[in-house]
């Protein structure tokens, strides 16, 4: 098999160690992936179930933030625009979110993950040490087990899977009613926003903390093209320094139409104007 030691191959042992060796090395060797933001052993697969790696989270030291693909997962959300993640494949993924998450750890406790990131295109879930280690948590790894260590209490728990990447012992909660109150909020967000003129999202957050804004209590503001558009710097028209010497040499000429019918049925307006005397 590709990967293993000649000597290590149990075809070239004797019957009776065949059955053994088999029995011990089903399911451990595998080939490995690369998907561009982490390699990994396709053992895990079969070791943890077939979603293993996109369901769990994985515990990561060159995390700089926690991180998902799974909107659904959050029981906070606020949309942002800032920010990329740089994958091991030399590309970038754009951040678009970052809320609360909570996980049932080993012992049944609901612990609150606070500052994740939620990127798209993501593979894997990574949980950061670097933000860990921001909280005061202490990482202890001993016998294929990582602990996370607040005080004196072990706050999660993960174990080491056959690729040397350390899993989380928990489940991740989906609050159902904390996602229908995001969506509340971000609609409620665009009704304002439209009220006050298409206000920009720091106008709307500086009202809303002052409670001038009934129903809103997180600012959730989505994309909004008419704000965009009116935002953008609109170029001059270039002055004209040059006029006709006599009248009626050049006329400009412009026809306008009208979104409604005027009293006496007309429909179209059209100027002329002279060049030379600037008259209509």
């Amino acid at each position: 098999m590709r990967g293993n030691f000649k000597r290590e191959c149990w075809n070239n042992k004797s019957n009776g160690e065949k059955t053994s060796e088999a029995s011990t090395s089903q399911g451990c060797v595998a080939s490995t992936s690369y998907d561009g933001e982490i390699s990994y052993s396709r053992a895990t697969i079969n070791f943890k179930g077939g979603n293993a790696l996109n369901d769990g989270w994985i515990v990561d030291s060159g995390a700089t933030w926690h991180m998902t693909p799974h909107k659904d997962w959050f029981c906070t959300y606020e949309p942002i625009s800032e920010g990329s993640v740089f994958m091991g494949n030399d590309h970038t993924l754009e951040v678009v979110g970052i809320g609360t998450i909570k996980i049932k750890t080993h012992n049944g406790t609901i612990r609150k993950i606070q500052g994740v990131r939620h990127v798209k295109d993501l593979k894997k879930n990574l949980l950061s040490v670097g933000q860990l280690d921001d909280l005061g948590c202490k990482i202890h790894t001993e016998g294929g087990n990582l602990k996370v260590v607040k005080g004196n209490p072990v706050v999660m728990k993960a174990e080491k899977l056959t690729n040397n990447l350390y899993m989380l012992v928990g489940d991740t909660l989906q609050d159902a009613n904390a996602l229908i109150d995001v969506a509340s909020q971000e609609e409620t967000t665009m009704v304002w926003h439209h009220k006050l003129g298409h206000m920009s999202e720091r106008g709307l957050k500086a009202l809303a903390e002052q409670n001038l804004l009934p129903g809103l209590k997180t600012v959730n503001l989505s994309f909004c093209e008419h704000y965009v558009t009116s935002k953008q710097h609109r170029l001059m028209f270039s002055r004209v320094t040059t006029r006709s010497k006599y009248i009626l040499d050049l006329i400009h000429s412009n026809v306008w139409e009208s979104p409604q019918i005027s009293m006496g049925g007309a429909k179209y307006f059209v100027s002329f104007i002279d060049d030379h005397s600037r008259r209509l």
